[in-house]
């Protein structure tokens, strides 16, 4: 019987057979396609985790340049000045008698890490403005086949607009602003200098 009714009624077409006062035509809807920008999946990750996932922070970058040489070329610029582009990672404070210094650890356009030296005198002027990608100027020195970059200028380069919030200036870059660097701070006194340990420092004949 199920089968002889699969049969009567696989044709069947139900009709609206009831009377209405108004007859009123069936209206279709249609969705808006919702549009989305390519590196809004960026914003959401420096949002939530404080770093991207879906591309690097370089592609946010409003510049195209990407710094005069990279960290595989450090070696063979031993005690020349350089320009490099970098992304900040951490930095290590250390006191000094001079004032504060800091040891910075970072990333180039291809993923390669260095690190890098901040004297008092510089960060007077030069200071560190939280995470992100900086142009760096200073002098390559290499001690034991690693090369260290000690710093002389430096300064934070500006990224593209929060695509989020086309209509909110402020919102704009509010997630930028509020990038924040790993930071890992000394709570000691500075290191006395040489004349203030009274050691000798002068070397040991054999």
């Amino acid at each position: 019987m199920l089968v002889e009714a699969r049969l009567l009624l696989v044709n069947f077409k139900p009709e609206n057979r009831g009377l209405m006062l108004i007859e009123e035509p069936i209206q279709e809807y249609r969705l808006p396609q919702l549009k989305r920008e390519p590196f809004e999946d960026a914003f959401d990750e420096f949002e939530l985790i404080g770093f991207t996932v879906s591309c690097t922070p370089f592609d946010l970058l409003q510049t195209k340049f990407r710094g005069d040489i990279f960290v595989k070329d450090l070696l063979q610029n031993h005690k020349k000045q350089v320009r490099m582009l970098a992304y900040l990672i951490s930095r290590k404070h250390v006191p000094t008698k001079k004032g504060t210094m800091y040891f910075g650890t970072w990333i180039d356009v291809n993923g390669d890490y260095f690190d890098t030296a901040h004297f008092p005198d510089s960060l007077k002027e030069y200071d560190f403005q939280g995470g992100g990608c900086y142009l760096l100027l200073g002098t390559v020195e290499v001690d034991f086949h690693f090369p260290t970059i000690t710093i002389h200028k430096m300064a934070k380069m500006p990224m593209i607009p929060d695509p989020r919030y086309h209509s909110t200036e402020e919102k704009r870059f509010e997630v930028l602003q509020n990038l924040k660097e790993d930071i890992s701070m000394t709570h000691r006194k500075p290191y006395p200098q040489e004349h203030e340990i009274g050691l000798p420092r002068q070397r040991f004949e054999k």
